[in-house]
């Protein structure tokens, strides 16, 4: 009953509040084709119509997804349909968990399942990853973030449209657009399935640059707490995390190349105070996977290592030890019941002090 009751829910605010705008035509706000009534189809008491529904608008937003010009007319359009896939992933957050899944035949029963088979209810998520769009979604956000540091170009397009908007909406259009799609992106890389099935070396490239952006203007304090500056590390623990999970030891070797560890140690040190909890205990689990990976076991020296020797590999590994005190520790103070899980960081700890004596 509860899980019919939810699925109504969200049918309900969809066809009241989402659906309307993203199956508007030609006329309306996004220039799409309106050939499916959303909120009329079916019959709503009909089993199963209300995640059909929520399924259906899902999959109709990610499909229009495309790569646009930053502040064109069709951007503007897509920062609408990214807010509306979020809205849907926040309704779907707050159903129950499908407890019918565990029964499904060769599930593994000893994790949490796929995006595929799991209890929690991610649909918007898993089209996004069956649509093959994450990689996009990627590249989309790596053009904005490249874009945004570059401030001739970024006036430029500015002063394009600035006859129609003032430079408040400007900015609150930005915000939007980087809110919901890093959000977005930030679910997807949860899952090892989504950093198995995309273009890897893409995500560690945007990651260096939005973290050596964050190296070089430390002081710059950061446009919300959805900004790409903060959640970047979230898709950071999620790269660490799964690092052994993916198909070979490239990915280890691009985050080395870009310097991944060391940045994101910069970026702890500099603003873990800003952290939300849930992004600490992130990025903890993901160096701890990192230290329990063979690959990086057998190399970690050279993930200290910058190009011009400055800093040396030993005042990067002097900084990495203050992430006991700032990071750490404060986890274990708050629950030490989490200890475990951070083992093989705390042993990576002692692994490291000793090549400093």
């Amino acid at each position: 009953l509860a899980q019919a009751f939810w699925h109504k829910r969200i049918a309900a605010g969809l066809a009241r509040r989402d659906i309307d705008v993203v199956t508007r035509g030609p006329a309306g706000r996004f220039g799409m084709a309106s050939d499916g009534k959303y909120a009329q189809a079916g019959d709503p008491d009909a089993e199963g119509a209300p995640r059909k529904v929520s399924a259906d608008a899902g999959r109709k937003c990610v499909r229009s997804i495309q790569q646009h010009q930053v502040l064109s007319p069709s951007w503007m359009q897509l920062v609408e349909s990214l807010r509306q896939l979020v809205r849907l992933v926040q309704l779907e957050g707050r159903m129950p968990a499908d407890a019918k899944v565990t029964e499904l035949a060769g599930r593994n029963t000893e994790s949490e399942g796929t995006l595929w088979d799991q209890a929690v209810n991610e649909n918007a998520i898993r089209i996004l990853v069956e649509e093959a769009k994450v990689t996009l979604c990627i590249r989309i956000m790596n053009d904005y973030k490249k874009w945004q540091y570059d401030s001739a170009q970024r006036e430029a397009s500015i002063q394009m449209v600035s006859g129609e908007f003032s430079q408040t909406q400007i900015q609150a259009k930005c915000v939007q657009f980087e809110e919901s799609l890093g959000q977005l992106l930030r679910r997807s890389f949860m899952h090892v399935e989504t950093l198995q099935l995309i273009d890897v070396p893409l995500l560690i490239e945007h990651c260096g640059l939005v973290l050596a952006h964050c190296s070089e203007f430390k002081d710059q304090p950061f446009e919300s707490g959805a900004c790409q500056e903060l959640v970047v590390i979230s898709y950071v623990a999620s790269l660490f995390k799964h690092s052994e999970a993916l198909s070979s030891g490239e990915p280890l070797a691009k985050a080395r190349d870009f310097r991944l560890l060391p940045l994101t140690v910069e970026h702890v040190l500099a603003h873990v105070a800003e952290y939300p909890g849930e992004l600490s205990d992130e990025l903890a689990l993901g160096l701890a996977a990192l230290c329990d990976n063979e690959d990086f076991q057998t190399a970690w020296m050279e993930f200290f290592e910058s190009p011009t020797g400055e800093p040396s590999a030993r005042d990067m590994m002097a900084m990495f030890m203050q992430l006991k005190t700032a990071l750490v520790d404060p986890i274990l103070e708050a629950n030490p019941d989490k200890k475990p899980g951070l083992r093989p960081l705390l042993d990576f700890f002692n692994t490291v002090t000793r090549k400093l004596r």
